[in-house]
């Protein structure tokens, strides 16, 4: 039996999740559009993720995307409005025997092209900075790294 409580995981959870974000602010900053102005072929973080919610994860209403981001409504709506407006996603209406109010989100080619770029982009930045590091670190980081999405991908429930 562990003397490790639920609380001390949970605790570097949160920091792993806070040095990520961090991290990911010094490192991937020239990949991604600050504001979504200027250079028409970088996203900003929040238009990759909903790509991203959309493409591989299924996720294809506004309502969904926003839940998964922890965005308003609104703000989601505005974000996807953009990029429908860009030609990254389409909107289908709800047929006649789904919710008529229900709109869905499909990735156009050029979505996919531009979501593809991005992880592109940062597969080449965040893989020659692992590059740097010794092979012993570099196994142990995959294996652990591997370990923490076969726990996450279960979507937090209990097996």
């Amino acid at each position: 039996m562990s003397d490790i409580s639920g609380k001390q995981i949970a605790a570097l959870f949160i920091k792993l999740n806070t040095n990520l974000v961090y991290w990911g602010r010094l490192h991937l900053v020239e990949v991604f559009s600050a504001n979504g102005k200027g250079a028409e072929t970088r996203l900003t973080t929040q238009q990759f993720h909903s790509l991203i919610c959309i493409r591989d994860f299924g996720l294809n209403t506004v309502s969904q995307i926003s839940d998964a981001l922890c965005l308003s409504k609104s703000s989601a709506s505005l974000s996807i409005a953009k990029m429908v407006e860009k030609g990254y996603l389409k909107k289908e209406c709800a047929t006649k025997n789904d919710d008529g109010r229900k709109i869905y989100l499909h990735l156009t080619e050029k979505g996919n092209a531009a979501a593809q770029a991005t992880e592109n982009a940062l597969m080449k930045i965040t893989s020659s900075y692992f590059d740097s590091f010794d092979d012993e670190t570099k196994l142990t980081l995959y294996e652990h790294l591997n370990t923490i999405i076969q726990i996450l991908s279960t979507g937090g429930t209990k097996k």
